[in-house]
């Protein structure tokens, strides 16, 4: 913020102008042309004496005067006096304490105008001179200025207080500003003037001025060492792999003992677990070096075998998408346990992913875990699951107690420029979104890199809260080691290959300090390079080892030997009516709204209480009981979305609002028998953030049953990267199982685009299941794709997810209409021991020899096609059977619903797949050619398709046209079963 109001200013000088010569203001948020500077500072004095209030968070430093002066505070009163103390020098007035305070706040503030934090210069720090709120004058300090330059005073400034010159208690305005440029602006620039909380700017001002000590020899030894191993690591695979893509580190080789000190001070703040993700620049130096990821596995990769152990089938993935678990030993209180995940190629789609599994290391595990995020200089302020992940900080269901933030800039985004990819200063500004400090570093001065990394990794683990630190360097090479970069930015590259490599500058450094010998860096390279050479040997014979993989391997191990076969999923009836009435059981004082009292709670209980043979069970109590059946079993149960409590449909109710006083009463919270933690998330309206999250969540923890809900299953490509990165293959990539369910409400009911779609035909595109298969069943599958039409197969389906041997994804095609559908009701009894969900749910109609017509369909429409064959009276002609598991297609269970037709003897004339969805949209492409197997069967020759004609859109806006559409179709089911009905023409 400008250190007075420039507009005040700027009305008062424009009264006289003829006084006064050009003048320029840098700094502020506008600039200012005016003339004389002592005519400026003359009114910046009297504008100082007028109070004035800003937030109470601003520093206790600050004067009685100026936007940041503390509120209320008079012009002789200060937060702490100066002048107690037995010093024998002199010291300066109040008044004069005080204008030095606030040239330490603007030194605070705007020092970092100043700092030289590009390694090639191509950005230029402002000079503090040019700086107008750095200028002593500005302050009415220039006199003291001038008379110490003149050995004319004898009077110092009292400081260790609240204003800090390394470990003094008293100094001199130009030790004082000496001491602030050294800090400010140096080769670091300092963001923290915009926190929201006076401690934390504090605090930060305190670390910063007071400790500005060197490095220690050790320190120095060790980053000495880490840079070097880095730089031959890229140097070797440079001339083994030439042509190898392997985003090397050179340039920026500060990133290692960046990643060191991190994890040495977690280590040391009593953190044993930390998740990392991280882009591809730096990662295979990060894994053979510090990480001590074997390179032999790297070298065994490169030469084209899998990384993944021969006991688990999967596809793999590229060299710089792979992620391992290891441990750091620091010599502390125990080991770091150190997640790095693996990521796509689709920059930053990580950030929520690890945040979601550091969530539930702490949340579930009891971890003291913390999450590190490593960005791009140009990825962080282009992509927004940034700005997503970075809302859901926080907030109570998502935060992970601050997050480590580390940019490496190379200062090109690709080949683009930064004043063509951001708008900002510095790449990590978008943390200001937070009120999150900002530490911009030069990568080629390493104890200012180590000692922002520290001050940032204490800040964090202090206060809780996100931390950035960006370390400013360049790449040697092209965004991969075969690009010409030379093409773009010929003047910039021509800089850079005349550079010498930093690692070997600091040798030459630390040489010179008499700290180490030539020898001894010749030893260093000697020795790296022949253990390189060693692993490379070993490479051929490498095995992949399962220690390195993450999350339980044996999920993914169990789900590549165990068919998928569907497990006994039913409950305890008694215990199914206790949950019930357990969900709608609020304390006796609490007012719910009256709607609810009667239409939900009072009307759940009237179903539960009828006699057994009348009980049914609709949508959300089969939820209900789905869920508080896992909670009794030990199960965990996180129910997350953008109106989970309540239902996008006001259906669920798993949270109710007093009237009165507006308490929560959360159910289940009192479940007799309960042995599971149960959440229940309103999430932000994000879905590409919080998927990412769930995701996390749920390949961390295969106990919790992790469900996402969106809203409407349209707003699903919102979060697409997630599904097609993440969920559909993480297991096949990376054999990294995850059991997440994803809740996508459906329904061409009239609500138009962007409201009746979950693209359910994008999720079975993404399904391994083979066409042309001779399995009964699909031995393997990368997820399951369920559109299920009852309140009881949805109970199963959740309670499958839990009970299954193993961990796949679930895409549930949602109900809409059908959370209320009279006909969509289900028994307690069909929730009972020994049931469990189908895959196929054959006719309500027994099988009749005069059937002519065999309908296939998923979902709601089911109980459309039955009303209309009702009333058409085409029951002994028609029958209708539901596919309610598209993927993994369910050949043996349609087989088997068929064979009481072929046993009575029934011969369909045509076999028709009816669906509401558009021709190009909903199950028709997926299953029309597994379907030809049944035709066989049958001896049918081919597959009728009923339903809407192709379309761009997900449905048509008019509901005219709807209502059109929809007749047809239906009245297109049944053509030709009566004489003179034939098929309608699409409109």
């Amino acid at each position: 913020q400008p250190m007075f109001r420039f507009s005040s200013l700027r009305s008062t000088l424009q009264h006289s102008p003829s006084h006064f010569q050009q003048f320029s203001v840098v700094g502020g948020s506008k600039s200012l042309h005016y003339l004389n500077a002592a005519a400026a500072v003359r009114q910046f004095s009297k504008l100082s004496q007028h109070k004035t209030t800003f937030r109470k968070s601003r520093p206790a430093l600050s004067t009685s005067h100026g936007p940041h002066a503390n509120k209320g505070q008079n012009a002789d009163s200060i937060s702490s006096s100066p002048y107690s103390t037995n010093s024998t020098q002199q010291l300066h007035s109040k008044e004069d304490h005080r204008k030095m305070q606030a040239l330490v706040r603007a030194w605070r503030q705007y020092g970092h105008l100043s700092a030289t934090i590009d390694p090639l210069d191509i950005q230029q720090p402002t000079d503090p001179a040019k700086v107008f709120e750095l200028k002593p004058s500005v302050h009415g300090l220039q006199d003291i200025l001038e008379n110490e330059k003149n050995g004319t005073s004898d009077k110092v400034f009292e400081v260790g207080l609240q204003v800090h010159v390394g470990g003094k208690t008293h100094a001199t305005l130009t030790e004082i500003i000496d001491c602030m440029r050294k800090v400010y602006a140096n080769r670091t620039a300092a963001q923290f003037y915009h926190l929201d909380s006076l401690k934390e700017i504090e605090w930060i001002g305190k670390y910063m001025e007071s400790n500005v000590d060197p490095l220690t020899d050790d320190e120095r030894l060790r980053v000495h060492r880490l840079m070097l191993e880095s730089q031959i690591f890229d140097m070797y695979l440079h001339k083994k792999f030439p042509t190898t893509k392997r985003y090397g580190l050179e340039g920026s080789e500060a990133f290692i003992p960046v990643m060191d000190t991190i994890l040495r001070y977690f280590n040391k703040n009593g953190y044993d677990d930390v998740v990392l993700g991280m882009p591809h620049r730096g990662r295979l130096n990060l894994l053979t070096g510090l990480f001590q990821y074997p390179p032999r596995a790297m070298f065994s990769k490169i030469q084209g075998n899998s990384e993944l152990p021969p006991e688990i089938f999967g596809t793999g993935d590229v060299l710089s998408h792979i992620g391992i678990t290891t441990e750091m030993d620091y010599g502390y209180n125990s080991p770091i346990s150190l997640s790095l995940l693996n990521n796509p190629s689709h920059l930053e789609a990580v950030n929520p992913v690890a945040t979601g599994k550091c969530r539930a290391r702490i949340h579930l595990k009891g971890k003291n875990s913390a999450t590190v995020l490593v960005h791009g200089d140009s990825a962080i302020c282009s992509q927004g699951v940034v700005t997503e992940t970075l809302q859901l900080s926080n907030l109570p269901h998502f935060t992970v107690g601050g997050t480590v933030h580390v940019i490496v800039n190379n200062q090109l985004g690709f080949t683009t420029t930064p004043k063509h990819y951001r708008s900002t200063r510095y790449s990590g500004d978008i943390g200001k979104m937070i009120s999150a400090p900002i530490f911009t570093v030069n990568a080629e001065h390493i104890g200012d890199v180590v000692r922002v990394v520290k001050l940032a990794t204490e800040y964090k683990c202090r206060f809780k809260k996100d931390v950035f630190v960006e370390i400013v360097g360049y790449r040697r090479y092209g965004h991969n080691e075969l690009d010409e970069s030379a093409f773009t930015q010929p003047l910039m590259y021509r800089n850079i290959r005349s550079r010498e490599r930093f690692p070997d500058v600091y040798s030459k450094m630390l040489i010179e300090g008499g700290l180490i010998s030539q020898e001894h860096v010749n030893q260093l390279i000697e020795t790296r390079l022949n253990f390189l050479d060693q692993e490379f040997d070993e490479s051929s014979t490498y095995i992949p080892e399962k220690k390195y993989f993450l999350g339980n391997i044996e999920d993914s191990h169990r789900s590549n030997n165990v068919r998928l076969d569907i497990p006994a999923t039913g409950y305890d009836i008694a215990k199914l009516k206790e949950i019930g009435y357990d969900s709608v059981n609020l304390p006796s004082d609490f007012q719910a709204h009256p709607r609810l009292q009667k239409g939900h709670i009072e009307a759940r209980v009237k179903r539960l209480s009828v006699g057994n043979e009348d009980q049914t069970v609709d949508w959300a109590l089969s939820e209900a009981l789905a869920m508080g059946s896992l909670l009794q079993e030990g199960y965990n149960v996180r129910l997350c979305g953008q109106d989970a409590s309540r239902g996008t449909f006001s259906q669920r109710h798993f949270k109710f609002i007093d009237q009165e006083t507006e308490a929560r009463h959360f159910i289940f919270s009192k479940l007799p028998g309960k042995r599971g933690q149960f959440e229940v998330v309103s999430s932000p309206l994000s879905e590409y953030g919080v998927l990412g999250f769930e995701y996390g969540f749920s390949i961390a923890d295969s106990k919790t049953l992790v469900i996402f809900e969106n809203q409407f299953g349209d707003f699903q490509n919102c979060a697409q990267v997630i599904f097609d990165n993440f969920i559909a293959n993480g297991e096949d990539k990376w054999a990294l199982a995850s059991g997440i369910t994803c809740l996508l409400p459906h329904g061409m009911d009239g609500a138009g685009p962007d409201h009746s779609s979950s693209r359910v035909e994008r999720y079975l595109q993404m399904c391994n299941g083979d066409i042309n298969t001779s399995e009964a069943y699909q031995a393997r599958a990368n997820m399951y794709v369920v559109n299920p039409s009852t309140p009881a197969q949805y109970f199963h389906l959740l309670r499958r997810q839990m009970k299954q041997p193993f961990r796949k994804p679930l895409i549930v095609v949602a109900p809409k209409t059908l959370l209320r559908h009279t006909m969509a009701q289900s028994s307690l009894a069909e929730m009972g021991p020994g049931s469990k969900f189908k895959c196929v749910l054959g006719d309500l109609v027994p099988p009749n020899a005069e059937m002519k017509r065999l309908i296939l369909c998923t979902g709601k429409i089911f109980y459309d096609l039955h009303k209309i064959r009702e009333e058409r009276g085409l029951s002994k002609n028609v029958a209708i059977i539901r596919i309610e598991e598209l993927s993994p297609f369910p050949y043996v269970n349609l087989e088997e619903e068929l064979q009481p037709y072929i046993d009575a003897g029934v011969r369909f004339e045509s076999v028709v797949w009816a669906q509401e969805e558009h021709e190009n949209q909903g199950a028709y492409t997926y299953v029309g050619p597994r379907l030809k197997r049944l035709l066989r069967i049958l001896n049918v020759k081919k597959l009728d398709y009923v339903g809407r004609r192709s379309l761009s859109s997900s449905a048509v806006g008019n509901a005219k046209v709807h209502k059109v559409e929809t007749k047809r179709v239906f009245n297109n089911a049944f053509a030709g079963l009566v004489e003179g009905d034939v098929e309608e023409e699409s409109v």
